[in-house]
């Protein structure tokens, strides 16, 4: 009898420990199913990070190339992530297209760098900062000047405030120092006028000493995007009020020759300008049915020729989905190559809140008359913009800043990049 219970009580000890083995082996299989199912969120959603590197502009030196922009810098080998906000970035790229040096601008918030040239002891590189909260709440910045030496170190920075939200859009070089261009205006909500506030001229030398400042219209709106040195005089473009292209004059001394402008643009006005012969050509948009509401004004790609006294010779436009833009014009002996981008609204990404806004890469060429010799449309599965162009290599060097797979991004990430077509606009390489 105690035989059988004992031989009872070993079989039903056996059930329990094999019963606890089952147990034990479903839970370390619960535990390894989380620790993956936690390592593929993480994993997700570390892969669903959207960054950015943008490129606002770029010219050719020697043995490379430097580029303006600003960046988060979360692929940089040179520069630490920013988790909140974009920082300017100034970076020198070598011929084949590899970093050699990237500079962010860390003080402050967001700042941005909108164009860099080179000059005897190094770099200058222009833009704009936000040094406290409310200039981050109020999308309002200073405007940023930085010295850089050869190496990309900065060496030196000024920061200008004339009205409440300062810019500088552009930077000239000149024998005994240099020109910014941009805006000074009064920030957001901010009710009155300010006589020193609009389109915004300086001319500085190189120890940031200022020996002339010239401002134009209003100050709420007044903006220089583009300028250009020819012979005596400075022409430069931007906008007046709001979608009043601007085009004006001015002597090397500031004095003002005159200033006239174009109905209609869009909010931008002019962004470019370029000589050729006796001619000025500017590039832009054109709003061309200004009367709509303003999430259904329709506007083209427009390119504007001008006497040297500010008369309209001719025009041209460029019509695409709903919307399209030229960014740059440059000239190429009496071709015109101008780089942009059309956009739609993307229905399916867009909410209530915010209008996703589907952007295309587009350059095109233009002869002297205004005659259309060809274009191309840079359609990839991401976002393409185009910011600038330059002659290279027997064609066109655009560079910008793309999501797409098609141009090395993986359709959610901003980075920069640059393309080459040859002289009859075919796509060779980007990189």
């Amino acid at each position: 009898m105690k035989k059988n219970r004992k031989k009872r009580i070993n079989t039903d000890q056996k059930k329990i420990v094999k019963w606890l083995r089952v147990i034990i082996v479903l839970c370390i299989a619960i535990i390894v199913i989380e620790l993956g199912y936690i390592g593929l969120t993480y994993y997700n959603r570390s892969q669903s990070i959207i960054y950015s590197d943008t490129l606002n502009s770029f010219d050719e030196v020697s043995s490379g190339y430097i580029v303006a922009g600003n960046s988060d810098f979360k692929n940089s080998e040179f520069n630490s992530y920013q988790e909140e906000y974009n920082k300017a970035k100034f970076a020198k790229y070598n011929e084949d297209f590899e970093v050699e040096f990237e500079s962010a601008y860390t003080k402050g918030f967001g700042s941005y760098f909108s164009d860099v040239i080179e000059y005897k002891d190094g770099y200058i590189a222009v833009g704009g900062a936000q040094y406290d909260e409310q200039q981050v709440e109020d999308n309002a910045t200073d405007g940023l000047i930085v010295l850089y030496d050869k190496n990309g170190k900065q060496m030196d920075t000024k920061s200008v405030q004339i009205v409440g939200d300062t810019t500088f859009n552009k930077v000239l070089l000149v024998d005994d120092g240099f020109i910014v261009v941009g805006q000074s205006i009064l920030q957001n909500m901010v009710i009155g006028n300010n006589p020193d506030g609009g389109a915004l001229m300086i001319k500085y030398d190189f120890d940031f000493n200022e020996e002339w400042r010239v401002n134009y219209g209003g100050s709420k709106s007044g903006n220089f995007n583009d300028a250009i040195i020819d012979g005596d005089y400075i022409y430069l473009v931007g906008k007046d009020a709001t979608r009043y292209g601007l085009i004006a004059k001015y002597t090397l001394d500031g004095e003002k020759v005159y200033t006239k402008t174009y109905e209609y643009t869009d909010t931008v006005g002019f962004s470019s300008i370029v000589k050729v012969g006796d001619e000025f050509f500017v590039a832009g948009s054109k709003t061309i049915n200004i009367d709509a509401e303003d999430e259904d004004k329709v506007t083209e790609g427009l390119i504007v020729k001008y006497d040297s006294d500010g008369n309209v010779l001719d025009e041209v436009t460029l019509s695409r989905n709903n919307a399209a833009r030229f960014n740059k014009i440059i000239s190429d002996g009496d071709d015109l190559i101008v780089v942009g981008h059309t956009y739609k609204k993307d229905e399916e990404k867009s909410t209530d809140t915010y209008n996703y806004l589907d952007y295309r890469g587009i350059i095109a060429k233009y002869d002297s008359d205004l005659k259309e010799v060809d274009k191309r449309i840079e359609n990839g599965a991401g976002v393409d913009y185009f910011s600038d162009v330059i002659i290279s290599d027997g064609g066109y060097l655009v560079g910008g800043a793309s999501s797409s797979r098609e141009l090395g991004s993986n359709n959610k990430d901003y980075r920069v990049y640059f393309l080459q077509y040859n002289k009859d606009l075919e796509k060779e390489w980007y990189k």
